[in-house]
């Protein structure tokens, strides 16, 4: 099974449907998560991760060997976003749609540009993140590297063989600890547990 990202990507330049699909299955959450925090309408954050993915597929020959999809797929969202924020026309969707006003718009776009989603920052949020794993307990860790590969609190107490309550105890003991962590990047952290 492909999960390794070099993995992924070389299923995504050979037009390999799976690697896309797992691809689009680790990062949608995430992104919708992220989005939403800066166009809070469900159309419209669904308008930019569809773009965002199309972006991935039509780009898939491009792609440096040493792409990540973190990086990337964050910076082409951002981007999306801003257009869209930026955009007379989608302002003017925001209005009619929702309770958006222009400062809102204004400050959301504002602070969107001022994320860092460069390689190098989740460079940094991958070394923080495994420094971080190391110092939890190991009950904890195991849930939570679970987690970060997509499982559910059931799939996790089912294969830990311990409650759901336990696994969400030790989520919620794991995220204090990350947030503490990661506080420098927490525009972008939130979302990178999102499943």
């Amino acid at each position: 099974m492909l999960e390794r990202e070099s993995d992924l990507l070389d299923g995504l330049k050979n037009n390999d449907e799976n690697a896309y699909k797992i691809i689009f299955k680790r990062y949608y959450s995430r992104l919708y998560y992220f989005i939403f925090e800066f166009i809070p309408y469900d159309d419209l954050v669904e308008n930019v991760i569809q773009d965002t993915f199309l972006t991935l597929w039509n780009k898939r020959y491009d792609l440096d060997d040493d792409t990540n999809f973190s990086a990337y797929l964050f910076t082409v969202a951002r981007n999306n976003c801003l257009y869209r924020l930026r955009s007379e026309k989608y302002r003017k969707k925001l209005f009619v749609e929702g309770s958006a006003d222009s400062m809102e718009l204004e400050l959301n776009a504002s602070i969107l540009s001022t994320v860092d989603t460069s390689v190098y920052a989740f460079r940094e949020i991958e070394r923080i993140i495994e420094e971080t794993l190391d110092q939890l307990p190991a009950q904890c860790k195991n849930v939570f590297l679970l987690r970060i590969n997509a499982k559910k609190n059931k799939e996790i107490a089912d294969e830990l063989n311990i409650s759901v309550k336990v696994v969400e105890k030790h989520v919620t003991k794991g995220l204090k600890v990350f947030r503490k962590a990661l506080k420098d990047y927490l525009p972008l952290i939130g979302y990178l547990f999102t499943l």
